[in-house]
């Protein structure tokens, strides 16, 4: 695939909307930008959705029942421009199945998501050249080393910065039993991130290995690139996650080709609405999150009325579900009271305001679901960006779906691999 086209086209399309996806919607409503970046022709459309429509276009992104017009054709140009590939089913497929103590204390999203890897080396490996070593960045307490070594036969150097996580993961390798061909698992505590062209670095990375970096946090999937391709390894296999936790002017735009074209530019905000904003849920899911925010959007309502709108959104910290289930007083009373907001108005007085209110929240709520269409757009922004830096130092690099996507909503890997010589 041609990803410079492919960054250019999308970023094209972005660019025109930068304060809608840089801004929250609260803070949109709060400076008075509301009705600039969601104007009627984008509102209008949703609000002659059905409760079930309105769901399936913002958790299933099916924009079919929508009304031709501005906001279908924005929607749809984004979905078709978020291009990749998606990893043959042969190859994530062979070993379904594993003793029941293999993944004991492992969740059942990640068994699948360790099994669809591990299938996927084995086959690679087959194919192209085995690995002196395989790499698992972030390891923990070891358990995608331990399945690799133990029933794929990979040498393995689980790689962590927590000692802790890697002593229980030591004695798990004595607790369970060990197959007939199983390999070792080295657990090695390193930061491999301070320093990318270290020593210990490059004997880790060496140029026989391969490396995994499952669900890396932040900038530690940018530094797992760099480090790899540094040092010439024969490949690697990333999935980036928590993208809220990159550094922007450190971790994004940073390919040569993003700078050349003029970058946009990515903050916190918009960063964490690519961390989330495609993520699936249920209906009764979306019930909820409408509920949670008709709650914090009318809560902020108050709070400008008591210390006044020129301040910064107050991060008022999360609610248990249970709290929602109440009224909207019984939950405004709780989270002011938690944050030491002062309270002016009787538990009547709160509810009549939410009542009042209905219109505008509805408004923030239909702007929510327009800006929530934009998140996977600028995961693959950042995803795009990344494999051009390692096309650019010489890596086949490519995009690639490998799990379900409502299981695993991070489910694109950026992956390359060099034939070993003979």
């Amino acid at each position: 695939m041609n990803y410079q086209q492919l960054f250019f086209n999308l970023a094209t399309i972005l660019r025109p909307y930068t304060k809608l996806w840089q801004r929250e919607v609260l803070q949109a409503w709060r400076t008075g930008e509301i009705d600039e970046l969601y104007p009627e022709e984008f509102l209008t459309p949703l609000k002659k959705l059905t409760h079930e429509e309105l769901y399936e276009m913002d958790c299933l992104r099916d924009y079919s029942k929508l009304e031709d017009g501005p906001l279908k054709t924005l929607l749809c140009s984004l979905r078709e421009n978020e291009v990749y590939e998606t990893v043959d089913e042969e190859l994530i497929r062979g070993v379904d199945e594993l003793p029941s103590w293999a993944f004991n204390k492992v969740k059942g999203k990640k068994q699948d998501e360790i099994l669809i890897i591990a299938n996927f080396l084995k086959k690679l490996r087959n194919k192209e050249g085995d690995f002196k070593h395989t790499v698992d960045i972030g390891g923990g307490v070891g358990h995608l080393s331990r399945t690799l070594a133990h029933y794929f036969g990979m040498e393995m150097i689980s790689l962590d910065i927590n000692s802790e996580f890697q002593e229980i993961g030591k004695n798990r390798l004595k607790k369970y039993p060990r197959p007939d061909l199983a390999k070792d698992v080295n657990f090695i505590n390193h930061d491999f991130s301070i320093d990318l062209d270290g020593d210990e670095n490059a004997r880790i990375f060496c140029n026989d290995s391969f490396s995994l970096g499952l669900h890396t946090c932040g900038s530690l999937a940018v530094k797992h690139m760099q480090v790899a391709s540094r040092n010439q390894t024969r490949g690697l296999l990333n999935f980036g996650c928590c993208y809220n936790k990159l550094e922007p002017s450190k971790h994004i735009n940073i390919s040569n080709y993003a700078k050349e074209i003029g970058p946009l530019e990515l903050e916190s905000n918009s960063l964490t609405l690519a961390t989330r904003g495609h993520q699936s849920m249920s209906l009764e899911e979306f019930e909820q999150k409408k509920k949670v925010k008709n709650y914090r959007y009318c809560l902020q309502i108050y709070i400008d009325s008591v210390l006044g709108s020129d301040i910064d959104v107050i991060s008022i910290g999360d609610a248990h579900k249970r709290l929602y289930a109440k009224s909207f007083s019984e939950y405004a009373i709780s989270k002011l009271t938690e944050n030491n907001i002062p309270i002016n108005l009787t538990a009547q007085q709160l509810d009549e305001l939410y009542a009042k209110n209905q219109e505008l929240l509805e408004k923030l709520f239909f702007a929510n679901i327009v800006r929530w269409q934009f998140g996977r757009a600028l995961e693959l922004y950042l995803l795009y960006d990344r494999a051009i830096m390692l096309q650019e130092r010489g890596k086949e690099a490519k995009l690639m779906a490998f799990f379900n996507e409502v299981e695993s909503p991070r489910n694109i890997g950026i992956w390359y691999h060099e034939r070993k010589q003979s």
